[in-house]
């Protein structure tokens, strides 16, 4: 998922699937796909996060637990390499477990912690 560029398919191609609007199906919608991978591409109306705002998170969660800049680098590099900007594999809320996920396993910071840091 993370070593693909994501080539999208045609507009003619792509496949009509259930659309989510407030956590409920509002229907069929044509989404794009990756000829290269297969993937589906997310059409959520959810803003994805970039990389930089957990980066900003985990700012904060140094301060608070005197985190080595090591382990920053550390959690940064999963980060990119899980693929967390996907844009299409990739919603909000699997972009959040992801990095919860990941600061639990480096950091050994408790997820309840973490989920607070984290601004709705």
């Amino acid at each position: 998922m993370a070593d693909c560029t994501h080539r999208t398919c045609g507009s003619v191609e792509k496949v009509w699937l259930p659309y989510y609007f407030d956590k409920r199906v509002r229907g069929l919608k044509p989404h794009p796909y990756c000829i290269e991978c297969g993937l589906v591409k997310n059409l959520s109306f959810e803003r994805r996060h970039s990389i930089g705002y957990f980066m900003n998170v985990l700012a904060a969660l140094g301060k608070e637990f005197k985190v080595a800049q090591v382990q920053m680098r550390l959690v940064a590099i999963e980060l990119e390499k899980q693929g967390i900007e996907d844009s299409f594999g990739m919603d909000r809320h699997l972009q959040e477990k992801l990095f919860i996920e990941i600061v639990k396993k480096i950091l050994n910071i408790p997820e309840r912690v973490v989920r607070e840091k984290l601004p709705e």
